[in-house]
């Protein structure tokens, strides 16, 4: 899934990513993403061309991966679509400038080590860009009881949980004095 930039003609070339299904996605251990793994195959494709010192790729991909949910820790299945673009350059083209203010533009440029394009990585990347900070299996979801541990979205536990905000609990232990 590597293509080198003389390998890609004037007018571009156009990847099929149908079928994609080995890419190692998993996640820091002991992360909800630890065991993040694709449901099926990838749809989409890649366009590449060539344009000036680099490559611009535009494309778009849908797939599914299996994740945890923030809440209640049952793995499901989560849709990720997306529509990406974007400039990939040599690392001898990077601006040699100490500090430089980047603009939108520079935003969507990749610089490369060498003038090889990874579809992998890219599809790697598109795909941890569309998993949320907490995914939620459903929006309601109710999570796990902090007492017993038990899905609070098959029922109540029974156990007694008293609201009490957590900045004034050491209130609770003064007595008035009469």
């Amino acid at each position: 899934m590597r293509i080198r930039w003389e390998d890609i003609p004037p007018e571009g070339l156009k990847v099929g990513l149908d079928g994609v299904r080995d890419l190692d996605l998993h996640g820091p251990k002991g992360s909800l993403e630890e065991d993040l793994r694709l449901v099926s195959s990838i749809e989409g494709e890649v366009e590449l061309r060539r344009k000036g010192d680099g490559v611009k790729a535009k494309g778009w991909l849908k797939t599914a991966v299996f994740i945890k949910c923030a809440r209640c820790l049952k793995e499901f299945e989560l849709p990720i679509s997306s529509r990406f673009e974007g400039l990939y350059l040599h690392i001898k083209y990077a601006p040699h400038q100490e500090e430089v203010e980047l603009s939108r533009e520079d935003m969507e440029v990749t610089f490369l080590l060498e003038e090889v394009i990874d579809l992998g990585q890219m599809i790697h990347e598109q795909i941890w860009i569309h998993i949320p900070m907490k995914p939620l299996c459903k929006e309601d979801c109710k999570g796990l009881c902090p007492l017993c541990g038990a899905d609070l979205n098959e029922g109540e536990c029974g156990c007694k949980r008293e609201e009490i905000d957590p900045r004034f609990a050491v209130l609770k232990g003064l007595k008035l004095k009469r």
